[in-house]
Formats: C-alpha cells, sequence, structure tokens
C-alpha cells in the first residue's frame, strides 16, 4: 500500500508556494501604486517563496520515491525554483519587461503544478503474493 502523507505534504507546501507567488503580485501591485514600503515585503517574500518552491523538492521526491509516483514534479519544482533566482536577478536588475511576464509565468506554472498535486491520485499499488498461496 501506497503511503499518502508524501502527497499531502506536497500539496500543502505547493499551496503554501502558489499563495506566496500570488503575493508577489499584490505586493508588486501596491508598489506601483504608490505604496513604496511595499517594495520591501516584495522582496522577503521572493525569498520566501523561493524557499517554499525548493521545500516542495523533499516530499516530491517522497512521492517518486518509495511512493512510485511520476518523476516530473521533482523537475517542475527545481525548474520553478531556477525560474525564481532568474526572476530575483531581472528585479534586481530592473528589468521589468522580462520580471513582470516571468512573474507571471511563475504564478500560472505554480498553480498548475498545485491543482495537478491536489488532483493526482496515486494507483493503489499490490502486495505481491507469496509464491505458497499462490500454489
Amino acid at each position: 500500500m501506497t503511503r499518502r502523507w508524501p502527497l499531502w505534504l506536497l500539496r500543502v507546501v505547493l499551496t503554501a508556494a502558489v499563495i506566496q507567488f500570488a503575493d508577489q503580485a499584490v505586493l508588486a501591485g501596491q508598489f506601483l501604486g504608490g505604496t513604496y514600503s511595499s517594495l520591501q515585503g516584495h522582496r522577503d517574500n521572493a525569498t520566501g517563496a523561493g524557499l517554499t518552491i525548493l521545500a516542495a523538492v523533499v516530499p516530491a521526491v517522497l512521492v517518486r520515491w518509495p511512493g512510485r509516483g511520476p518523476w516530473w514534479p521533482i523537475a517542475a519544482c527545481l525548474g520553478l525554483f531556477a525560474l525564481t533566482g532568474a526572476q530575483i536577478a531581472v528585479g534586481f536588475a530592473r528589468i521589468l519587461p522580462l520580471h513582470l511576464p516571468l512573474g507571471v509565468a511563475i504564478i500560472g506554472l505554480t498553480a498548475w503544478l498545485t491543482i495537478w498535486s491536489w488532483r493526482y491520485r496515486p494507483a493503489a499499488v499490490l502486495a505481491p503474493v507469496p509464491a505458497e498461496a499462490a500454489a
């Protein structure tokens, strides 16, 4: 029987990540609207969101091994972490024509991954039949 707790942990961590990434847009909007103190919150939240998506790698690995789930969520979490690092770099460089659409892409991809995690249903793994029972 497959243990369900790694999948639940993945769901919780990804949900936290998508909330943090969506909050990035709110904080950026506040900054652009004149609440300049929101820029510090935007910076701090970016670090937290990046660390949260990196933390999602651990339950993604556990969903794969020993959970026998798909391998690609591990790659997706690592890819989102790399995109977040690039996003932070272009933000500090003030390359807004890249920073804004990359942020939208990160939010969308994280939302898609989170929705997948809540919809994913692992196949039941049957225990092997003992040799004496098969005879």
